[in-house]
């Protein structure tokens, strides 16, 4: 009986195709390798280094695996979760090695072939980061009672936890570029090339906060069967209506700053910033008509005891964000 009771607990869904880059954490290092290039060839006449990309890939992934193995820790196989968080529990030890690996061969990186302005700021950030996962992973040492820890998790945040990797997202994939301009640009062009840049900064922002608000909303569900906090699971005294109308309200607010921010932009990032907006307001238009609980889209139960999802447009949210900027670049 016990034999079986732990067969059922390291069973493992068959992994979809689509849902490899997700599960590797690989498709935030398409979105985030994908822009800085972009920024770079757009504002600074050059490409990043091998040193600036590769450190950027390294940093984001270990950010990555780190939040997903502490959500993976906690994670209650006996309620719905997803299956990313699954086969980060069940290859804890294995993304742990390459982690600690992936660590050390970053920071030798950064410190021997980062310039001193780039490797001051990045530091900068990094506390910001680390900030950040301090207050989602860790809310209330003080809470020791299940519900009490239960409630501090899911108490509106004065600014969504999707809001603030979205801005911390977009500082990160810039930050060379900033360094760059700051440090080594032409003073004579420096204040419209800044502005530009600005406005670059934040409509990435804005795109990378959106895609963490569709991804939530996508995973409400199990993010509320987990007690995992996010900001959908904020609406969960309303209706589906209420939800369908607030995004509706977001996607129109976001819109419109939106259309001005790219006047200030050069053509190739306004045109990424486009198709990067269009497609994430069509597919949170498109998903609103078949807001439901997860069933035909994704992995279904492998056991009597274990529910394990996958919902495939978690992986077009991210799609939209690497493809276009993929595209531009191949094409300059």
């Amino acid at each position: 009986m016990v034999r079986r009771s732990h067969d059922r607990e390291t069973l493992t869904p068959r992994m979809p195709v689509a849902a490899w880059l997700s599960v590797l954490s690989l498709d935030a290092v398409l979105v985030a390798v994908a822009w800085q290039q972009l920024l770079m060839l757009s504002f600074c006449d050059r490409g990043a280094t091998w040193a600036e990309c590769g450190s950027l890939a390294a940093t984001v992934w270990l950010v990555y695996v780190a939040d997903r193995l502490l959500d993976a820790a906690r994670l209650d196989l006996s309620q719905p979760h997803t299956l990313r968080h699954r086969f980060y529990l069940r290859h804890r030890r294995v993304f742990f090695a390459g982690w600690v690996v992936l660590l050390l061969a970053d920071t030798l990186v950064v410190v021997r072939y980062l310039s001193p302005e780039l490797l001051r700021s990045g530091l900068v950030l990094a506390s910001a980061v680390l900030v950040y996962g301090a207050g989602v992973h860790f809310p209330s040492a003080s809470s020791d009672a299940k519900g009490s820890l239960l409630r501090t998790r899911l108490r509106p945040a004065l600014v969504p936890k999707e809001f603030r990797v979205g801005v911390l997202f977009a500082l990160g994939v810039s930050l060379t570029a900033w360094t760059s301009l700051i440090f080594h640009g032409d003073s004579g062009e420096d204040r419209q090339v800044f502005f530009s840049l600005a406005a670059a900064t934040v409509a990435m922002a804005v795109l990378f906060g959106v895609n963490c608000v569709l991804v939530a909303r996508f995973e409400r569900h199990l993010d509320r069967a987990q007690s995992f906090a996010s900001i959908a699971t904020r609406w969960q005294s309303r209706g589906e209506r209420e939800m369908q109308l607030s995004l509706c309200v977001f996607a129109i607010v976001v819109t419109l700053p939106m259309v001005v921010m790219m006047l200030q932009l050069p053509a190739s990032v306004g045109t990424a910033v486009a198709a990067c907006a269009l497609g994430l307001f069509v597919l949170a238009f498109v998903s609103d008509r078949r807001c439901r609980q997860p069933t035909s889209m994704e992995v279904q139960q492998t056991t009597q005891d274990t529910f394990t999802f996958f919902d495939v447009r978690g992986v077009w949210v991210d799609v939209i964000l690497w493809t276009p900027p993929m595209v531009i670049l191949c094409c300059m």
